[in-house]
């Protein structure tokens, strides 16, 4: 089956919060088109860049910083080109309230070091099964991925983790993914990266809701759509129906995995640590 040059943009939401966190990642197998129809949208509206501090033509698409209507009419466009385009989104869902730092190390490490090797862990089981199984067939090789800068995953030293993970023993030309970024998501040249935030902080937004009616109605659109693939709701009690393997399989267009430790995870981390 032939390969597939993908392009992965991660993010996270919820980054400072004691309630939610959730990573996302957006793949996107033709970039090109998806890229030039979500400048579209914002050239036909006149999205542009009002601040004299970035050196872009076009305003983020920044869910965070939703004011207006205006920002939930590009949105919800961009939302319909997400379900039109052949790309899919992957996210992992931590709930701090069943948080055990045992799971990522021994009672005399730190908690900062648990929670780094945790975020770690979760960005690669995350990617992990989409690099084995895509989901239009072939196989992934030679794909670009690309972190927000500004996001604690960078902090964290996730891009070299991954690296690692995915680029070590592998022989031949042909990796699973190529190259591996840090960028910032407001430049222009990172439309999809903006995609992505979108998407993650919608899924932030269910979970912990803004009173802000703008945010409020973009998370609620991207329900509207996703029952076309599905998707019956979003709330934590639909997901959490469905393990890691099968979340995927049964909604490949948008999947929300709940990650929750498990005592087997446990103790096959406690023989290595032996």
């Amino acid at each position: 089956m032939p390969s597939m040059a993908f392009r992965i943009y991660v993010d996270e939401s919820g980054t400072h919060s004691d309630d939610w966190l959730v990573i996302g990642m957006l793949f996107v197998p033709q970039h090109g088109r998806l890229h030039s129809d979500l400048c579209r949208v914002k050239e036909e509206q006149a999205y542009f860049n009002r601040s004299t501090k970035r050196k872009a033509r076009f305003k983020e698409t920044h869910l965070t910083e939703f004011r207006s209507p205006r920002d939930v009419a590009i949105a919800k466009r961009w939302l319909d080109l997400f379900i039109k385009h052949n790309c899919y989104f992957r996210c992992i869902v931590i709930d701090w309230s069943i948080w055990d730092g045992s799971h990522f190390g021994t009672p005399f490490e730190p908690s900062a070091l648990k929670k780094r090797r945790a975020y770690k862990k979760w960005a690669e089981m995350l990617l992990h099964p989409e690099l084995k199984e895509p989901l239009y067939g072939g196989s992934i090789r030679g794909a670009q991925l690309y972190l927000d800068r500004l996001r604690i995953l960078y902090g964290y030293d996730v891009i070299d983790h991954l690296k690692d993970r995915f680029t070590r023993n592998y022989e031949g030309a042909s990796p699973y993914i190529a190259t591996f970024q840090h960028t910032e998501s407001w430049k222009d040249a990172n439309q999809c990266l903006q995609l992505c935030d979108l998407l993650t902080g919608c899924m932030y937004q269910v979970l912990n809701p803004a009173k802000s009616s703008v945010k409020q109605e973009t998370w609620r659109y991207l329900g509207d759509l996703l029952r076309s693939q599905g998707v019956e709701r979003l709330d934590p009690g639909f997901w959490r129906q469905y393990e890691s393997g099968s979340v995927r399989k049964h909604f490949p267009k948008f999947s929300a995995w709940f990650w929750r430790p498990t005592p087997q995870g446990r103790a096959r981390r406690a023989r290595k640590r032996r």
